[in-house]
């Protein structure tokens, strides 16, 4: 999957918004539960090649944007993408996941949180550590 024109243009101008250097790491390996994905025609596709030619190509899109790939002998929870400090991205981004993936990067280049104050208050009110998983579906 190459990303066309229009695009790269698209993913260049929201990056362009960038306030910080952001790292990218994605880790590449056999799953620890292996899937077959089926393009159409029946076709298998190599998610770990397809998510590297996709976060290469996205990365390549900002000076600012820095991305770093590790390959894992060992089954794991791979492809997996992180983003900055914190944020996970696990699987394929690829389809309606490549604008979770570009905003990801954005978010983690902002000088400050795009977060209302009053949930940066009740967040600091979080006394424990806390693992947020979400889900994104087209449908």
């Amino acid at each position: 999957m190459m990303l066309g024109e229009r695009e790269q243009d698209a993913i260049r101008s929201v990056l362009a918004g960038l306030e910080g250097d952001v790292d990218v790491k994605l880790e590449l390996g056999p799953t620890a539960t292996p899937v077959t994905l089926l393009a159409a025609g029946g076709r298998e596709i190599d998610s770990n090649a397809l998510t590297q030619e996709i976060v290469e190509a996205v990365c390549a899109l900002s000076d600012r944007v820095s991305l770093s790939v590790v390959e894992h002998e060992e089954p794991g929870p791979w492809p997996r993408t992180t983003i900055g400090a914190g944020l996970e991205y696990l699987g394929m981004p690829a389809g309606y996941e490549l604008t979770t993936l570009v905003h990801g990067i954005l978010e983690a280049g902002r000088a400050a949180p795009a977060l209302s104050d009053a949930t940066l208050e009740r967040l600091a009110a979080i006394d424990e550590d806390v693992a947020i998983d979400v889900y994104v579906t087209p449908t």
